[in-house]
């Protein structure tokens, strides 16, 4: 009996039914909400940091602090410290941060970081990529002046006070040091995701249009 052969042959006349991509790459999404919600937040911090800076500039005019606000701020830490401090170490403290340059470093970089936070937000709640810029910057600012200030504050603290008082200025320098880094991280992060930068891009080309109409 005789062995059949078959053969199959495939002819394919149309090359363009092959799909050259099997995986389409998803469309971005652009995300408007997001970058405003940080403006938002940032202006609030702005807000708190300039306040921050004005008490430090109150603190650096006063050639001495008045018997009446020494007695209300040592009231609680004297009541939890054996050893209380006296009016007159407290004033010796204050002297010596404010010679140190401490308040005026922290009052002036806290302030132009807010000013620079509030610049920003109001140009990132307009979806413009530049106010996340200005506002990274101006934490950035407020970082480095922020912690340089506090640790004269603290140095001053260390030799004058004793107790509770020498732990709060110290806490105050990496509580100061970590609220504007938290600032800094919100202010970028529209930077670094991809849906807020589409945002920036399709605000960018809206207003080249709106531009040329005009």
């Amino acid at each position: 009996m005789a062995e059949k052969k078959f053969d199959f042959s495939l002819i394919i006349d149309n090359q363009d039914s092959i799909p050259k991509n099997v995986r389409q790459p998803m469309p971005i999404k652009a995300d408007r909400k997001g970058p405003k919600t940080i403006a938002v937040l940032l202006i609030i911090g702005a807000i708190l940091v300039l306040f921050q800076s004005y008490q430090d500039y109150l603190s650096n005019s006063l050639e001495d602090i008045s018997q009446n606000d020494v007695d209300r701020l040592l009231e609680t830490p004297n009541s939890q410290s054996d050893n209380p401090v006296t009016n007159e170490q407290y004033q010796q403290f204050h002297d010596d941060a404010r010679d140190s340059g401490g308040y005026k470093i922290r009052s002036i970089g806290l302030f132009i970081a807010s000013t620079l936070l509030i610049i920003g937000s109001i140009n990132l709640f307009r979806l413009r990529k530049s106010g996340s810029i200005i506002a990274t910057i101006g934490a950035g600012i407020g970082l480095l002046t922020g912690v340089y200030g506090s640790y004269l504050i603290r140095l001053a603290s260390d030799e004058n006070l004793i107790g509770p008082l020498v732990f709060t200025y110290e806490v105050f320098v990496y509580l100061c040091g970590i609220c504007m880094f938290i600032c800094g991280a919100f202010a970028a992060l529209p930077l670094v995701n991809a849906r807020a930068k589409e945002a920036f891009k399709e605000n960018t080309k809206l207003r080249l249009v709106y531009d040329s109409e005009e």
